[in-house]
């Protein structure tokens, strides 16, 4: 099996690192790309594809929901997981078209499952 490729969006520093460590330890033989810029995770995207984006939702760029709206009327079937801890995000997310959402408040606990389910990893 190849290496999963995941990326991690999240213009708050200390979450990404957190996000990234959460997922490392789920999946230890992913590669993991950090991005604090909705447009660079974009490109990244639509040029070397992804296996999953665990993305914020409110960014100063291009938000959460924007980047997935984007994604989605581009036919890329990226699975998508959304954390935040915003009180209209999953809803926001839910209507773009993610996969699964998180709250921060949940993200050791949630997020593993989250990572495995949309991997489908056992």
């Amino acid at each position: 099996m190849t290496r999963p490729e995941l990326i991690v969006l999240d213009d708050d520093d200390v979450v990404r690192s957190i996000v990234h460590a959460v997922a490392h330890e789920s999946v230890p033989s992913a590669n993991i790309t950090d991005y604090a810029s909705g447009f660079l995770a974009l490109q990244q995207i639509e040029c070397g594809g992804a296996d999953l984006l665990i993305t914020d939702c409110h960014m100063p760029d291009i938000d959460g929901p924007t980047l997935v709206k984007t994604l989605r009327e581009k036919k890329m079937s990226v699975p998508i997981i959304m954390v935040s801890g915003s009180d209209d995000a999953r809803e926001l997310g839910e209507e773009a078209g993610i996969d699964y959402f998180v709250e921060k408040k949940h993200l050791f606990s949630e997020l593993p499952d989250a990572i495995h389910t949309l991997l489908k990893i056992a």
